[in-house]
């Protein structure tokens, strides 16, 4: 397993590669009875799950120190990407949201299992979450990963952002979405601040980051 991250330029400690063990061991026993993912192989999971999920860190190692910073990860499904991403920035406070409530318990059991502090799931919509005033403008990242149309997430994130607050997404190529991007972009305004490209099982992935303006 350590081969695979390593093959994608990531190296990890001793003290989590143990948790990414646990972690695979974890999720592998609890989709055998729940059907987390269609993805059972070890390699599999690693790549398409763990490894996918660490590329966003490139973007937040580089933003400068995240103690005291505050994250919500939208349609956090299974807990990608922000369990793997918790394993490596201990330092971030993490809520993870999501509407089924099998997923949250499922993840809920992982964060308790892996001992992670400062990392929670919670069940609701975007929608209405966005308007308790505990979480709306109260996030300096707002994370997610394959969750909705272009149009959708980020209509869905904004609400939350503190000023000056970004939006990662982990998303595949789409012309179309392209297209729409700019305007949604322009109307909630966001402006795309960084992006990049890269493969991950023979296909392409892209990381975009949006950061509000107003």
């Amino acid at each position: 397993m350590q081969n695979l991250f390593i093959e994608h330029g990531f190296e990890l400690s001793q003290e989590e590669f143990e948790q990414f063990s646990l972690f695979l061991t974890l999720f592998r026993e609890y989709n055998w009875h729940t059907n987390l993912s269609a993805i059972r192989d070890e390699e599999g999971i690693v790549t398409k799950h763990f490894i996918d999920s660490l590329y966003g860190a490139t973007f937040l190692q580089e933003t400068g120190d995240m103690q005291g910073k505050r994250l919500l990860d939208i349609g956090s499904g299974w807990g990608f990407p922000w369990i793997p991403l918790k394993i490596v920035l201990p330092e971030l406070s993490v809520t993870l949201l999501d509407s089924v409530g099998k997923k949250v318990k499922a993840m809920n059991h992982f964060i308790e299992e892996l001992g992670l502090h400062g990392i929670r799931a919670i069940q609701e919509r975007a929608e209405i979450l966005a308007k308790d005033d505990i979480h709306r403008g109260q996030y300096d990242f707002v994370v997610s990963r394959a969750t909705a149309y272009i149009t959708d997430i980020l209509s869905w994130a904004e609400p939350f952002l503190a000023i000056w607050g970004r939006i990662i997404l982990y998303k595949m190529p789409s012309d179309e979405e392209q297209k729409d991007r700019e305007k949604i972009s322009k109307k909630l305004w966001l402006k795309l601040v960084e992006e990049f490209s890269y493969e991950l099982a023979g296909k392409e992935r892209i990381l975009s980051i949006f950061e509000r303006r107003k």
